[in-house]
């Protein structure tokens, strides 16, 4: 760790802990937009997404909206920081469900965070997801 005020290495356990104080502080500072949800209907179930699953979790939300479905998307632009609103955005809702082209990261931070049940759904075979298989899991969540 580098020592406060001179950048010396430092062992102190006390520098340690004000050091990483002080770059979360940083962190947490940093002005990040407020989550946007697509929500046309009030929605019980959202969708939330990030990167790249952005394309398949739209064309699945059309999909499931043109056969009478409410479902609601949002899609976070940051990670680290949360956008400030994240947290109320996501109690509005009985259902969160989160895509992800991984094992369930994001989930897994959300659940953590907020204390929300956020489902996972995943997919780890280097394919982006296809909309129809997408928007099947989101109709199971929907009427689970």
């Amino acid at each position: 760790e580098k020592q406060d005020g001179t950048g010396n290495i430092s062992y102190d356990p006390a520098n340690h802990d004000f050091m990483v104080r002080t770059r979360q502080a940083k962190i947490d500072g940093i002005d990040v937009p407020d989550l946007e949800v697509d929500d046309p209907t009030g929605a019980h179930t959202l969708v939330l997404g990030w990167g790249s699953t952005y394309g398949p979790i739209t064309a699945a939300v059309r999909r499931l909206r043109a056969a009478g479905e409410s479902i609601a998307q949002a899609h976070l632009r940051h990670l680290n920081p949360f956008p400030h609103n994240l947290g109320t955005v996501l109690k509005r809702y009985d259902k969160v469900v989160v895509p992800e082209m991984n094992l369930g990261q994001l989930a897994m931070l959300i659940r953590a965070r907020f204390l929300v049940d956020a489902r996972s759904y995943n997919q780890v075979n280097g394919m982006p997801f296809k909309a129809e298989q997408l928007a099947t899991a989101l109709k199971e969540a929907i009427d689970d």
